[in-house]
């Protein structure tokens, strides 16, 4: 049941909830750029580090069972609005963390307070406009979320030259708090609809996962999100650092340029799935073309820093098609417990990418440990990402195009 809203209260929800997206994105990017000052004023090493990245992935997932009961009885403006506020005490705490035990809370804190912004919108969308809209709309609004990533490269290496880390991560907090407030005031929950009756919140999920035509489907969600958004949120920039010695600077650049081929695939995947109306084809071949990307970047340990740069463009440009496989879980789900679905769609997406942080981090230790030289080290993570998705995409081929 589709809710009737103007275009611009509709517009004012996209524009509100995309600057609370924005703060997610930049949340879950921001380490890589201060990873150097962080490891060092925390004392932590790579697995440490690895561990930091991942609370924040681990704390987001598991709240997505809370956020998808809270979006079908609650809407969008309380599930958004009043969960940010673990977001805002999670800056604050971690701007002022003194060891890595704090940090990990705090990271934690953060990730439980991102965790209904996606989901909320894709809620909203999906009550308010047709299903042809809905992969297009998703990915429109998972690229402007990505600005975060833009700004958690060079403009935040600006800031933290500038006032340190801390006092920019204080500065983060106060924006938070800001929007908070703004989904509050703005966002109105669509009508909801009732669920039939002997039907259960738990059960309903159940029904779901069921259909063999769905695990396909929960395999490429393990795996979609976490090879490019592990690299883009810890490694890019040691990566940089370690194999080709660049600067902070330096390395925010490569950073962005990262970021800003993310941000175009998240743009153009979902027209173009709306085009085709397939999306099982643009997840299948964004996600080939992505694991072939990093085998090539870990095959290729002598490639000249044009060549590296080149090959994680790819790796961006290909690896942000989470929006159109969230539309293509969505064809099989109800309308009464599409916010539980899509969100069950996330959590496992999410833990799939806490998973790949934690295991990431636990290589690059052991690797280290072993007195491997940073190009094998990186070759060596960049294989193990590239098997991950190619493994998934070729189960995700047995997927059904439609129910």
């Amino acid at each position: 049941m589709l809710t009737s809203f103007s275009l611009a209260r509709r517009s004012a929800v996209f524009v509100v909830v995309a600057l609370g997206y924005l703060l997610s994105q930049f949340y879950r990017s921001f380490l890589t750029v201060i990873a150097d000052d962080i490891m060092r004023d925390l004392v932590m090493g790579p697995k440490e580090f690895g561990a930091l990245g991942s609370a924040w992935f681990f704390a987001f997932s598991l709240s997505q069972f809370a956020v998808g009961m809270a979006l079908d009885k609650y809407g969008p403006r309380g599930t958004i609005g009043g969960m940010m506020l673990a977001a805002v005490g999670g800056a604050f705490l971690f701007s002022a963390a003194p060891t890595h035990g704090i940090a990990m809370v705090a990271m934690a804190l953060i990730g439980v307070g991102c965790a209904p912004i996606l989901m909320g919108a894709l809620y909203f969308f999906a009550k308010t406009e047709p299903p042809k809209r809905f992969a297009t709309l998703g990915s429109v609004f998972l690229a402007c979320g990505l600005i975060g990533g833009l700004i958690a490269a060079r403009p935040l290496a600006m800031l933290v030259d500038a006032v340190g880390w801390r006092a920019s991560i204080q500065i983060t907090g106060v924006f938070t708090a800001f929007v908070a407030a703004l989904v509050l005031i703005v966002v109105r929950n669509p009508a909801s609809e009732p669920a039939p009756a002997g039907g259960s919140l738990i059960g309903d999920i159940v029904a779901i996962i069921k259909l063999p035509a769905f695990w396909p489907i929960l395999v490429m969600s393990f795996a979609i999100s976490g090879p490019v958004f592990t690299e883009r949120s810890l490694w890019v920039g040691p990566y940089y650092g370690a194999v080709y010695g660049l600067d902070l600077l330096s390395r925010s650049n490569a950073v962005q340029a990262l970021a800003v081929a993310m941000t175009l695939s998240a743009i153009l995947a979902g027209p173009i799935a709306g085009r085709l109306d397939n999306s099982k084809a643009v997840v299948l071949f964004g996600n080939l073309v992505c694991g072939l990307a990093f085998v090539a970047l870990g095959l290729w340990t002598t490639a000249p820093l044009v060549g590296s740069l080149a090959l994680m463009g790819i790796v961006g440009l290909t690896g942000v098609t989470y929006a159109v496989l969230i539309a293509h879980g969505r064809l099989f789900m109800p309308s009464h417990v599409i916010g539980r679905g899509i969100t069950f769609i996330n959590f496992v997406s999410i833990g799939g990418t806490g998973v790949t942080q934690l295991v990431s981090g636990i290589m690059v230790d052991q690797m280290k440990g072993a007195g491997l030289p940073p190009v094998a080290i990186y070759a060596n993570l960049h294989l193990a990402f590239g098997a991950f998705l190619l493994i998934s995409t070729a189960i995700y081929m047995l997927s059904r195009r439609r129910p």
